[in-house]
């Protein structure tokens, strides 16, 4: 996806002359919502596209920028490129909400330490070729989901063995997943 201050400039960019005119002259009609302030007119006055962005992000943030830029397009009766504008604002809202998402549950997930060292090659639970492979990974989490990709093809001893380490290693993960 195209950045909001890409998707402004461009916007703003498609205004002609006389267009992009109309928009700063409306944009100083404009009544922020409370916690906004005006912009100012010397600002506006002689702003292109490039600096009329830079200053409803500036004053107005990304999401309230677009809102205002739609409105005012609508105002001067440049609907296709308010629409464009709407289309950024929805993308703004599902990132807005997806990343609201994604924080509430890294925080509902409790921080876990998993220890990779009981798999160790050796044990037989894993082979060098796929110990390495868990070993890149970045975090222990990541360590974690890679190992359990490798369980659906496991026998029952070789899963015992693994519900034994983690009871080892994680006692109270295993107790609350088990409802202890």
């Amino acid at each position: 996806m195209e950045t909001a201050e890409t998707v402004l400039l461009e916007t703003l960019a498609m205004l002609g002359e006389r267009e992009l005119q109309r928009f700063k002259d409306k944009l100083r009609e404009i009544q922020p919502k409370e916690g906004y302030q005006q912009l100012p007119s010397g600002s506006l006055r002689n702003a292109a596209p490039p600096a009329l962005t830079d200053l409803l992000l500036l004053f107005y943030g990304t999401d309230y920028g677009a809102e205002v830029a739609a409105e005012v397009l609508r105002t001067i009766d440049q609907g296709a490129l308010a629409d464009k504008m709407e289309i950024l604002i929805d993308a703004l809202e599902y990132e807005k909400h997806y990343f609201e998402w994604h924080q509430k549950q890294e925080k509902e997930l409790k921080p876990l330490r998993y220890e990779i060292t009981p798999f160790l090659p050796g044990t037989c639970l894993l082979n060098d070729e796929q110990y390495q492979r868990i070993r890149a990974e970045k975090t222990s989490q990541e360590q974690m989901r890679k190992l359990y990709e490798l369980v659906p093809s496991w026998d029952e001893w070789h899963k015992d063995r693994l519900y034994q380490a983690l009871k080892e290693t994680n006692r109270d993960l295993v107790e609350e997943l088990e409802g202890k």
